[in-house]
């Protein structure tokens, strides 16, 4: 009898062990079929100008320097429904497939979002909205939906809050959310109570650096080190006035060719660019990847004359959006530099640049080509290495307006998202995609 029992207990073992996933994959199947939807919630996101980077920038600012300045009584962040939509604007021309908007309703700030998903039979669009309301108590979202589908939202920002302390290894992000001690909104404006942890500064700065730590491959700081000190050796032989930034990247990628069978071609030119970017920058992109070089020795000042097209500014460019590409690996890197050309117009600098945002794709460019795969990495080497010029990697700059006033792109182009605009921007990618090191990897 015992035997008997012990046989249908392993009989149904087997039974649920078989049928146990199979349940969990038709309910997650379930589940994808019945959030999914074939039309989005927010349509299409209002366009970015200047205004609004100027906007958002000014917000993260404002609330950084609050922030590291409370005392131990804490601050009150004030947030405009105005500010929030902004930073919405940003979020979506940053993902291209991410539409959101943001409004205040009442007590309650509502949050809507729709991604766009790549073709498939099951729907077109993942519509997701986000409830919060005010609260004496910290703050948190009370209400999720996905799709018809609502869920209570009160897990959410503490599960955010658990992932990121583990990828950091601290408590970091659970003691900036448990700092929130109150929300409550005024009108137009949301006021969030806040207390930072003490020495907010350091901590945020160890966060920063364990998290700058964790992106990096065993050997990779070595290698971008070897790198910045043939840069260094480079820049002591001869006159620099006018030197084209090529005389530096042409033996660089010398020396990446040779090294390849040692490491990767992808690893090499990585190692090669951040070499670069934190040379040229003198230092400044080690706030962005962490000490890098300066961990292992001094910084050196880099030569100011160096070019591309004849300007230093234009190698400023490329430089500062290679490096802004390879930190995010193909995330921010184009829209960063629309978002630097739209400031420009916007604070009395130099005023919109085609030719500068031209500077910052044929960066992108370079460093998505350069570390997308094995042979595309290995082509452009050769290419830099056969062709010894910038014009192989850096295109014509010739005929692109410059010097746009915030009233003059709005009347000639009205924003970013405009037919004319695209239409300079699809120019531009033209030029770069017939340069030399591309030929056979873009077309």
């Amino acid at each position: 009898m015992a035997a008997s029992t012990m046989l249908k207990a392993l009989c149904l073992t087997i039974v649920f062990a078989i049928l146990l996933p199979a349940l969990i994959v038709t309910a997650t199947v379930a589940l994808v079929f019945y959030v999914v939807e074939k039309e989005p919630l927010v349509r299409q996101s209002a366009p970015v100008d200047s205004g609004t980077v100027a906007a958002g920038k000014a917000l993260l600012q404002r609330i950084v320097l609050q922030v590291e300045s409370a005392d131990a009584s804490g601050t009150t962040l004030a947030v405009t429904e105005g500010e929030l939509r902004h930073l919405a604007q940003l979020g979506s021309h940053t993902f291209a497939r991410l539409d959101t908007d943001v409004y205040f309703d009442g007590a309650t700030i509502n949050s809507r979002m729709s991604l766009r998903l790549i073709p498939n039979p099951v729907g077109d669009y993942l519509n997701l909205v986000f409830q919060v309301e005010q609260s004496s108590e910290g703050i948190n979202i009370d209400r999720l939906s996905i799709g018809p589908l609502n869920l209570p939202g009160r897990w959410l920002l503490p599960l955010i809050a658990y992932l990121a302390d583990t990828v950091l290894q601290d408590q970091q992000a659970s003691l900036l959310l448990a700092s929130v001690r109150g929300f409550r909104i005024e009108g137009d404006t949301a006021l969030l109570r806040v207390q930072p942890p003490s020495d907010v500064k350091a901590q945020f700065k160890q966060a920063v650096k364990t998290l700058q730590a964790s992106r990096f491959p065993p050997g990779e700081q070595e290698r971008v080190v070897q790198y910045y000190e043939y840069l260094v050796r480079l820049a002591e032989q001869g006159d620099h006035s006018g030197r084209s930034l090529s005389a530096y990247l042409t033996p660089l990628m010398v020396a990446a060719a040779n090294r390849r069978e040692r490491s990767s071609a992808v690893a090499e030119n990585r190692a090669v660019i951040w070499a670069l970017t934190i040379y040229f920058s003198y230092g400044e992109f080690e706030t962005l990847v962490g000490d890098l070089v300066s961990s292992q020795r001094a910084l050196v000042r880099p030569p100011s004359g160096v070019t591309l097209g004849g300007r230093r500014d234009l190698m400023a460019h490329f430089i500062y959006s290679a490096g802004i590409t390879l930190a995010t690996q193909q995330g921010i890197g184009i829209a960063a530099g629309e978002f630097k050309e739209l400031l420009d117009s916007g604070n009395g600098g130099s005023g919109f640049s085609f030719a500068d945002l031209a500077a910052d794709r044929a960066g992108v460019q370079f460093v998505t080509t350069a570390t997308s795969n094995e042979p595309a990495a290995r082509r452009l080497q050769q290419g830099i290495v056969a062709n010894n010029s910038e014009a192989a990697f850096f295109p014509d700059i010739s005929g692109l307006a410059e010097g746009l006033s915030d009233v003059q792109f709005r009347r000639q182009y009205g924003s970013t998202q405009s037919e004319n605009y695209r239409k300079q921007v699809a120019l531009i990618d033209q030029r770069i995609a017939r340069l030399p090191v591309y030929q056979g990897i873009l077309n």
